[in-house]
């Protein structure tokens, strides 16, 4: 009977340490403390029971953590970076951009990378990406 109470506190303290750290690994030890149970009440020795609830646990831990974090996978809302919000502006060149320039956007001065063919002053042109902390840009075809 000791040892049925001893994997009750132990199955019961898994359980209250995943609830607390919500990581969901250890809760699958309570799974093996429950075999554990069945076989300290077949009369089985401490040590079965023991290696029992290890590998159960292992096992459960391999198989059922993957499973629970792929199905309850938290979707974080990405917030972009203020120049991932520039990324697709079409903007008006006020000078000629060759291969590498300096334009403002919204009250800051970049360097840009080129991508295209030259862009001329007047020319509508596109940011297209961000390489470090330069913009990529190229000729806006219309």
């Amino acid at each position: 009977m000791f040892e049925i109470i001893i994997w009750l506190l132990i199955a019961f303290l898994v359980v209250v340490i995943d609830i607390v750290t919500s990581s969901f690994i250890f809760m699958w030890f309570s799974i093996g403390a429950i075999v554990a149970i069945i076989l300290s009440l077949l009369g089985l020795a401490i040590k079965i029971q023991i290696l029992a609830f290890l590998i159960i646990g292992i096992a459960m831990v391999c198989v059922g953590y993957p499973w629970v974090k792929k199905k309850f996978k938290v979707e974080k809302n990405h917030i972009p970076l203020m120049e991932q919000t520039y990324i697709g502006k079409i903007m008006i060149a006020e000078k000629d951009i060759d291969e590498k320039s300096e334009i403002k956007v919204s009250g800051i001065y970049w360097t840009v990378i080129n991508k295209g063919s030259k862009i001329n002053k007047g020319d509508k042109f596109v940011i297209t990406g961000i390489e470090g902390n330069k913009l990529t840009v190229k000729l806006k075809e219309d």
